[in-house]
């Protein structure tokens, strides 16, 4: 057996590309925001945070791997479990980080690490994943408004916000479906 670190997973870091550098920057990079967010709005243990960089870490080398699922599971517990306003705007960076480590990871496994990535996979990734950042956004803002406004227990409200629902799914599934 070789102690060459220029061959397995941790020798191809070295032919990467471009996006593919990025995107383990990511991976690395995320976790650390997300216990920032918790840190924020909680506390963090030093010990979890310095696992959950060496899970990081692991996660970069090999991304096809299951550990990067360890790592969400364990930063939302951990966020479950020390912030006590689920209403807190850390929430969203919290959540934003989530959403780009796990796209990180998966981008990552796409294409082979040394591959260029055309720029019809950059749109397609980079919308994707800004129209749910918005969406997660748009659903801490609207979440915060019903706060405020106390409309607890309102049938008309509770209308709007069914029919508003309905036309949101029947758009989605218009844009969904290849035109005939």
């Amino acid at each position: 057996m070789s102690d060459d670190l220029s061959v397995g997973p941790v020798g191809s870091l070295r032919h990467l590309g471009p996006t593919a550098r990025l995107l383990r920057l990511c991976i690395l990079v995320m976790p650390l925001v997300a216990l920032a967010a918790t840190a924020h709005a909680g506390t963090t243990a030093p010990l979890l945070s310095m696992i959950l960089l060496a899970m990081a870490a692991a996660c970069a080398i090999t991304p096809d791997s299951h550990l990067g699922l360890l790592v969400l599971v364990l930063l939302a517990v951990h966020w479950l479990a020390v912030v006590d306003d689920p209403g807190t705007g850390w929430a969203v960076l919290m959540a934003v980080a989530l959403l780009v480590f796990h796209v990180s990871l998966a981008a990552a496994t796409v294409a082979p690490p040394a591959a260029r990535w055309t720029p019809a996979m950059h749109h397609r990734w980079g919308v994707r994943t800004a129209v749910v950042v918005a969406t997660a956004g748009g659903t801490w803002i609207t979440a915060r408004g019903f706060a405020a406004a106390d409309a607890t227990g309102s049938a008309p409200l509770l209308g709007a916000a069914l029919v508003a629902l309905v036309i949101a799914g029947l758009w989605v599934r218009a844009r969904s479906l290849p035109s005939r």
